[in-house]
């Protein structure tokens, strides 16, 4: 594995937890009607997946779950050379493509409901629209936070120039 790719994995765990945070409080602040009828907090959809009851434990199982997503990002985009505009625009679709995965697939097998079923939806369907918002909010954020950090990492700058001048000789 490249030292980039390696550094760029990195950054993409960073920038999960950036996003992580961000998409977090807005999980926290937003409310959702759980299968039972009740409002409660969206984050109360991770705690329930991820089996545990008290809120700092859906905190820190969901930045867990972020900081990986966001070292895939990192892992994805590790060869190319990220912008800020468009580290945004692919962090928002990565934040898409995660919020039909987790909630079609990952939520529901954590509760052992097969994926893609109509009970997969009725689990999700509380908070689907406080999910939707979460997951591209946590998208925008790591995707930006990690096209600046790979602007500025030194690796990453002398990897860029190496290129450059291998493709201009």
């Amino acid at each position: 594995m490249s030292a980039r790719r390696t550094t760029s994995i990195e950054v993409g765990a960073a920038a999960g937890l950036v996003g992580g945070i961000a998409s977090g409080v807005l999980l926290q602040l937003t409310r959702m009607t759980t299968v039972s009828g009740a409002q409660a907090p969206a984050m109360a959809l991770v705690a329930a997946a991820a089996h545990v009851a008290p809120a700092p434990a859906a905190w820190i199982v969901y930045l867990v779950y972020t900081a990986l997503i966001g070292a895939a990002f990192g892992a994805l985009l590790a060869r190319q050379d990220v912008g800020e505009g468009s580290g945004i625009v692919w962090g928002v679709l990565y934040g898409g493509f995660w919020w039909i995965v987790s909630g079609l697939v990952v939520i529901p097998a954590l509760h052992g409901v097969g994926p893609l079923t109509p009970a997969a939806v009725d689990i999700i369907r509380g908070a689907s629209l406080p999910w939707f918002a979460a997951m591209l909010v946590d998208g925008a954020f790591t995707g930006g936070v990690y096209a600046v950090a790979m602007r500025q990492s030194p690796l990453a700058a002398r990897d860029t120039r190496a290129a450059t001048s291998r493709r201009a000789a």
